[in-house]
């Protein structure tokens, strides 16, 4: 079987590079064959040319750590990621595959406007979404009618967030499946397997640990630069241009880093969602960043189904537990995989693998519901640039000794996943298949 992946593609975003790695691995183990398309006005096929994030960023110092960033990136999807640019019109490839799935991220986002992002383009029996995400509290009404139509054609469908499960109902009639996001489809051991220390990390200078940051600016609140220096732990702070070391830490680098953080500290919800996956101690912060305007509802969403609400912070970002590296992650072991295999089976039964059921369980109650009473800007929208703030150096530690948590025992090794060399016509491989003519 052979199956296609539509997302948000770019190169400057971990969380977007991780979902979009784990549906493409799942649908691999699945159907047995995938590749994702990039459709050529997603974004230019330039992405390190010096001129270009010259522009976006104002700097040639700041558009060159952004361009070996980005190459790390782009390494990683050739790698680990088959992936079809010759797109020039989608249509012209409904026959390549059997089902195409468009997800995850914020593909129904009305202010991206993902190409194919309905798979419009295909026969509607091979159109799946899978945790589709809208990412806004409502449909814009210019809008409402096109989505209303393109939804109730495909005939499987799932969501991300419960507000967006609530929109669809809203806007179709139609009762929705909530499902995980694609990152929590693989287990922690499978993201250990690609895991690797970035080159300039030594074991011996953060032999006492380490707090992690991972904000949009590159600089953490004060309050995180306090919490650090009570600890007596150095911080490492992802996006921070004024360390080349930290800025350009590529996808294999980040996983690591999250996986051995003595407290991972973030406004991220793909960040929090590896913490939650590799079972390390963190804590969300609710910032508002000036012209993103975006909700929590994503957050509330996941931390309410592992039943950790408290490890997100106050409006004035001070933090509700006693001690930020104790944290109980029983509801997560309980929870989790039921999740998972719920969510599987919606893909199996998408994909003619599995029968449907009777009924569509809904997500997993937790046991406690907290009201968040503050929209949250979503760090997952690759197209907004992060902010050009400069950071504090790394703070001066002092040798107090602290008392972290034992490391999580690792469990059974996994098969590593199989590099991807890239073939020149894959599509051609198999029974022959039939154009379809593109309309005028």
């Amino acid at each position: 079987m052979r199956t296609a992946l539509l997302t948000v593609n770019v190169y400057d975003n971990y969380g977007n590079m991780l979902q979009k790695y784990a549906l493409y691995r799942t649908l691999e183990k699945l159907a047995g064959f995938s590749e994702v398309l990039w459709h050529h006005s997603t974004k230019p096929f330039t992405p390190y040319d010096l001129e270009i994030n010259r522009q976006l960023t104002g700097t040639v110092r700041l558009s060159a750590f952004r361009c070996v960033r980005e190459n790390k990136f782009k390494e990683f999807e050739d790698t680990y990621v088959r992936t079809r640019f010759d797109l020039p019109y989608l249509e012209d490839v409904a026959d390549d595959y059997d089902y195409f799935v468009v997800g995850s991220d914020q593909v129904w986002n009305p202010d991206l406007c993902v190409p194919g992002n309905f798979c419009e383009f295909a026969p509607p029996e091979k159109r799946i979404a899978y945790a589709a995400s809208i990412a806004v509290p409502e449909i814009p009404p210019h809008l409402a009618g096109y989505f209303r139509e393109k939804i109730l054609e495909m005939p499987h469908v799932s969501i991300r967030e419960r507000e967006g499960v609530e929109l669809v109902e809203k806007l179709t009639g139609r009762k929705v499946p909530q499902v995980v996001d694609p990152v929590f489809l693989l287990e922690a051991d499978e993201w250990r397997k690609i895991a690797k220390p970035p080159t300039w990390f030594s074991k011996k200078n953060y032999e006492r640990g380490y707090v992690l940051t991972y904000f949009f600016t590159g600089k953490p609140p004060e309050q995180v630069v306090d919490l650090a220096a009570k600890l007596g732990l150095p911080l490492i702070n992802l996006l921070d241009w004024d360390n080349f070391h930290h800025y350009v830490t590529g996808i294999e680098e980040f996983l690591y880093l999250v996986d051995h953080a003595t407290l991972f500290c973030t406004q991220s919800f793909h960040g929090t969602s590896f913490a939650l996956i590799l079972k390390r101690p963190f804590i969300v912060y609710k910032l508002q960043l000036g012209r993103m305007v975006q909700r929590f509802s994503r957050f509330e969403s996941l931390l309410e189904l592992f039943g950790l609400s408290e490890r997100a912070t106050d409006v004035d970002l001070e933090i509700k537990m006693e001690d930020p590296l104790q944290i109980d992650f029983s509801r997560r072991d309980e929870v989790l995989p039921v999740e998972r295999e719920r969510s599987l089976d919606f893909l199996k039964v998408a994909l003619g693998l599995k029968q449907p059921e009777q009924a569509e369980p809904p997500i997993s109650e937790p046991p406690v519901q907290v009201e968040l009473d503050v929209d949250l800007d979503d760090e997952e929208e690759p197209f907004i640039i992060e902010a050009s703030e400069q950071d504090k150096p790394l703070i001066d530690e002092t040798p107090v000794k602290v008392e972290t948590p034992d490391k999580v025992e690792t469990p059974a090794e996994v098969e590593a996943p199989a590099q991807i060399k890239q073939p020149d016509d894959e599509p051609s491989k198999g029974k022959s298949r039939k154009k379809r003519k593109r309309k005028k």
